[in-house]
């Protein structure tokens, strides 16, 4: 039974236009599974009351890392924590997969933590990346010092990482891909990819007020009916998907 967890903030860095913070805990690299995500919330405030969903981006012997970005006043707190702060953590949380030794992977922003985290455990593969600023753009160097081959757009030199991939179909052909991004995003890359492959799988982001599937807030429209990201996800085939 997953149960909650007080751990202390050991590093808080920021990056680009995210935070880096750092958590210490000697269990969670035995537990967590590429694809899951934890609960994050304050454990001597109510303020914001929810706990936030994020993914993870790195998980060493002694901590796990994720990244912020400031959306309202949650992230916002988080972003201010100072080294020693303690956070309540819930998880890890909803389906693992696993993933292909190599691939095609396809980030947007934020999209790129659960992303990054995959690919620690791939051996190479390909990576789309879109950002607003080139400033923006994390990890490049990461990336390609374990192998993969990476390609990267911005809004302000010439376009999304949907053009990107649209000026590189014939990679996409029989490969598995896996997306993570904002729904605009996922949206065109699913008319985009159409028949390249049938193997493309995409991270939703939804907000969740509990992670367990009991407030159906992270609910999402799929071919089969509504589905809970806490809980049938987050990973999802991209065809089954829905946004009509």
């Amino acid at each position: 039974m997953v149960t909650f967890r007080i751990l202390p903030v050991i590093e808080n860095r920021v990056l680009g236009p995210y935070t880096l913070l750092r958590i210490k805990d000697r269990n969670m690299h035995k537990e967590a599974k590429c694809g899951q995500f934890v609960m994050v919330g304050f454990p001597s405030s109510l303020d914001p009351f929810l706990l936030r969903p994020l993914s993870f981006l790195s998980i060493a012997e002694d901590s796990f890392s994720l990244l912020i970005k400031k959306k309202g006043r949650g992230t916002e707190k988080l972003s201010e924590l100072s080294v020693g702060d303690e956070l309540k953590i819930l998880g890890p949380l909803g389906r693992y997969i696993i993933p292909p030794k190599s691939g095609i992977l396809i980030a947007g922003g934020i999209g790129i933590a659960p992303l990054y985290y995959q690919s620690l455990w791939m051996s190479h593969g390909i990576l789309f990346y879109g950002a607003k600023r080139k400033r923006d753009i994390l990890f490049s160097k990461d990336f390609e010092s374990r192998g993969f081959t990476v390609k990267t757009i911005t809004e302000e030199e010439r376009g999304t990482v949907a053009d990107l991939v649209r000026e590189n179909l014939e990679i996409l052909e029989g490969q598995q891909i896996f997306i993570c991004g904002p729904d605009a995003m996922i949206k065109a890359l699913k008319d985009i990819i159409g028949g390249y492959t049938k193997q493309a799988f995409v991270y939703m982001e939804r907000r969740m007020g509990c992670g367990l599937g009991g407030c159906k807030s992270c609910a999402v429209k799929t071919d089969s009916g509504y589905k809970l990201v806490c809980q049938d996800g987050p990973v999802f085939p991209l065809k089954e998907v829905s946004y009509d």
